[in-house]
């Protein structure tokens, strides 16, 4: 059967019997681009996958045409292209973040016996919504209803997406006025700021009677490759339970239970950021926003 370029379909896709071999290399081949290693040359790529390197090029070249690798002109490294972007963005649109965290969050509930939390940005993006909470099965514990709206500037989960959010609306929740809500609430703008800049360069927030007596947290955020807040994922309970000997310990669970949820949605952790950063020698200390890429 011909087709409408003047080819039979197995010349234009090979010989049937080959289509899922040829499906199988091209998958291996897109799944070489990370966010460790984002760019390939075509040799690079095709030694990852155990490849003959005219292969590696057939496909490469292909996926290139199609828009899901580009190649740079100077250094002629392959990375994923617009398309592949866009397919994992429709991906995570599909995806309902309360539905992919809840085992998860029962999960670290279970394990660190403190109530864990799933936070967003309200929809005028001033406070923070609780989209989902495992609570502790200890009778003293904390209980926050899904919901519930808080103000940014008190609490770790809410510290964690006060973080990355521009610095013109950091400026704006500070200019609202930064009102007390419990003993160790933040009230002096330049050492929130400070705060903030802590939370972006260690990639994870705490707290301690910020919002309640006897109350403490911990959380990290979810982000998108474009550095837009998802959520994000925190721990909290009476902090008698949570001596300082144990924060290392609860801190390294979150991490994992964030890290597992950010896989599940091709998204990146506040601690993965700030890592990679720290890797490169760079600094995510200040807030983004147009300021910053001015500096």
């Amino acid at each position: 059967m011909m087709t409408a370029h003047g080819m039979t379909a197995d010349e234009r896709y090979g010989d049937s019997a080959s289509c899922p071999k040829l499906l199988d290399r091209t998958f291996a081949i897109l799944s070489v681009f990370s966010d460790d290693a984002p760019e390939w040359t075509t040799t690079e790529a095709a030694n990852a996958r155990d490849l003959p390197v005219p292969t590696a090029h057939r496909i490469l070249v292909a996926l290139e045409r199609h828009g899901y690798v580009a190649r740079d002109d100077v250094t002629k490294r392959f990375r994923l292209g617009s398309a592949a972007l866009e397919l994992g963005r429709l991906a995570r649109a599909t995806m309902d973040v309360r539905s992919v965290s809840l085992p998860i969050l029962e999960g670290l509930a279970a394990e660190t016996g403190e109530t864990a939390l799933l936070t967003a940005l309200s929809r005028d993006r001033s406070r923070s919504v609780c989209l989902d909470r495992v609570e502790s099965s200890h009778d003293l514990r904390l209980s926050l209803e899904p919901g519930r709206q808080m103000r940014l500037y008190a609490g770790a989960s809410q510290k964690a997406l006060l973080a990355y959010m521009d610095e013109s609306e950091i400026e704006a929740i500070i200019r609202g006025g930064l009102e007390p809500m419990c003993r160790a609430t933040i009230t002096d703008p330049a050492a929130l700021r400070e705060e903030l800049a802590k939370i972006r360069e260690r990639g994870w927030a705490t707290s301690y009677e910020e919002t309640n007596l006897g109350v403490w947290g911990i959380a990290v955020t979810l982000l998108e490759p474009s550095g837009e807040i998802v959520g994000a994922l925190g721990l909290a309970g009476p902090r008698v339970r949570v001596p300082k000997t144990r924060v290392g310990n609860v801190l390294e669970t979150l991490q994992q239970g964030a890290a597992e949820i950010a896989g599940i949605l091709a998204v990146r952790t506040s601690t993965q950021r700030a890592t990679d950063s720290r890797r490169r020698g760079g600094s995510v200390a200040r807030a983004p926003g147009k300021q910053q890429n001015g500096s």
